[in-house]
C-alpha cells in the first residue's frame, strides 16, 4: 500500500546526514564555488546519496526603505548580468542590500548598505523576516528590514566606488509599488527580494503603522 501524505508542520527542520566537503571547485571572480557529497539517512529506506555544487554567499541583508511622510519607498536600479541574460532587462529594481562582513551583525550591515546604495542612513529599523532566495544553488540567507528614511535626502546616484558598483535610487509611491503584487503575468519586477519585501509590507500594515508612530 502506498503511504499517503498527511498534515505537517509548516517549518524547516534538521535531518540526519553525512556531509563530506567542501571541495573548492573555483574561487571565481565574485563568489567561491564548492562541491559537497551528502548521504541522507531515512528510516526504512536506503540512504539517498547526492553530489551538490553550490555557490557560497552566506548571510546577506536587505532593506525596504520607507518614508512614511510621503508614503513612498526608496528603491534602486542596478545592472545585473544574470537579469540581462534571463530577462533581457539587466538594470533591475532592487532593495538596498549586501553581504554581512565577517564579525559584523545584521543591523550595522544594513545601515552601512543603505548609506552606500541609497545615499542615506535609516533613522530606525524594523526586522521583517529571513529567507533563502535560491536554496537549490546557493547558501545565501537574507535578513530583511524595513528602514525608515528621509527621501528628501536621497541622491539620484549612489554606490560604493571601492566595490565597483553604481546604483540609481528612485522613489515609488507605496500604492504604486503594492499594485505590482497583483500585476498581470509575468509582472514588471523580477527580483524576489523586492517582491518578498512588498508582500510583507502589504500584510503587516498595522504593525508598520505602530512602529512608525513609536519613532515619533
Amino acid at each position: 500500500m502506498i503511504a499517503r501524505a498527511g498534515i505537517g508542520e509548516l517549518a524547516d527542520r534538521a535531518v540526519e546526514l553525512t556531509l563530506q566537503g567542501p571541495v573548492r571547485l573555483d574561487d571565481g571572480g565574485f563568489r567561491p564555488y564548492e562541491r559537497f557529497e551528502i548521504t541522507l539517512a531515512d528510516a526504512g529506506e536506503a540512504p539517498l546519496e547526492q553530489t551538490r555544487d553550490i555557490l557560497r554567499v552566506g548571510p546577506v541583508v536587505a532593506a525596504l526603505a520607507y518614508d512614511p511622510a510621503c508614503a513612498c519607498f526608496v528603491l534602486i536600479r542596478q545592472f545585473r548580468v544574470t537579469a540581462h541574460l534571463a530577462r533581457g532587462a539587466g538594470e533591475i529594481v532592487e532593495l538596498a542590500a549586501g553581504l554581512v562582513e565577517p564579525g559584523e551583525a545584521a543591523e550595522p550591515a544594513i545601515r552601512r548598505e543603505c548609506r552606500e546604495e541609497i545615499g542615506v542612513a535609516p533613522r530606525a529599523l524594523l526586522p521583517m523576516l529571513t529567507f533563502m532566495p535560491s536554496p537549490g544553488v546557493t547558501d545565501e540567507q537574507a535578513s530583511l528590514f524595513l528602514a525608515l528614511v528621509d527621501s528628501r535626502q536621497v541622491p539620484a546616484q549612489a554606490g560604493e566606488p571601492g566595490e565597483n558598483e553604481l546604483t540609481r535610487p528612485f522613489l515609488v509611491p507605496v500604492a504604486d509599488a503594492l499594485a505590482q503584487l497583483t500585476a498581470p503575468f509575468p509582472g514588471a519586477i523580477g527580483n524576489s527580494f523586492v517582491l518578498v519585501a512588498l508582500q510583507w509590507f502589504a500584510l503587516n500594515r498595522e504593525r508598520i503603522d505602530a512602529f512608525v508612530a513609536a519613532q515619533g
